[in-house]
């Protein structure tokens, strides 16, 4: 079903920006902080957070702080409820990924020269099914992609479905895209077989490729949000993004 994106715009303090709102509770929006504005920043970082139970959309990884200090743009894909049933932050994923499209699509069109897109868990598996739009971004980087729990039962589904999506990918959807795969991740099927995945999506995206798999820390499907994320690897995945 086809998600109908609206493009509204609100004042600041001499600068009008976009707002991009979706339907079924999905919503592009600006992140915390001032937003430069396509003419000012030197590119747009979207944010596509994991699932959670209550409260807030969850905020991005700490790395992230160094683009935005060099002045890059922080969005939000938030997912918050939506009405086909689903607990907050788990709308199928398909629907994800389109919403995830149009709103960069938007922002290119806005005028934003580089768009970035990075996901954690539930939303690094949106960004992955979302290659198949070309093109979607400049960078994107996923950590730790999971949808399908932990039951061992469902762990052929879950790398059928990670491989079906890194099959999809479509030339020129991403020129450059970087995986973290995390020891100890009860989410993961089976690490090795997703990082060749990975490599064969990004070979078929025509895109450079960056795998970080396993390093021994962080650990645990959280590891995005372990603080020595940042500070083992944020230097690099700050520039790998921004090129």
């Amino acid at each position: 079903m086809t998600r109908a994106i609206r493009l509204t715009r609100r004042l600041l303090p001499g600068l009008f920006l976009p707002a991009v709102a979706s339907a079924q509770g999905r919503r592009m929006r600006p992140g915390a902080g001032p937003t430069l504005g396509p003419e000012r920043a030197n590119g747009v970082v979207v944010w596509v957070h994991q699932h959670y139970a209550d409260g807030s959309p969850p905020d991005p990884p700490d790395f992230l702080a160094r683009l935005t200090g060099d002045s890059w743009d922080l969005w939000r894909l938030d997912r918050e409820a939506p009405a086909t049933g689903f607990a907050p932050g788990m709308d199928p994923l398909a629907d994800g990924a389109e919403a995830l499209a149009a709103g960069t699509a938007r922002l290119r069109a806005e005028g934003y020269r580089r768009i970035a897109v990075v996901g954690v868990s539930r939303g690094a598996f949106i960004i992955l099914v979302a290659l198949r739009h070309a093109p979607l971004a400049e960078a994107a980087l996923w950590f730790a992609p999971a949808a399908h729990g932990q039951r061992p039962e469902r762990r052929a589904e879950a790398l059928a479905a990670f491989r079906e999506a890194c099959e999809a990918a479509r030339p020129g959807a991403v020129r450059r895209g970087g995986v973290v795969l995390f020891a100890g991740d009860g989410y993961d099927p089976d690490p090795p077989a997703r990082a060749a995945a990975f490599a064969g999506a990004m070979a078929r995206c025509g895109a450079e490729a960056l795998v970080i798999d396993r390093p021994a820390a962080p650990t645990g499907h959280g590891g995005a949000d372990d603080p020595a994320m940042d500070a083992i690897f944020g230097t690099r995945l700050a520039g790998f993004l921004g090129g």
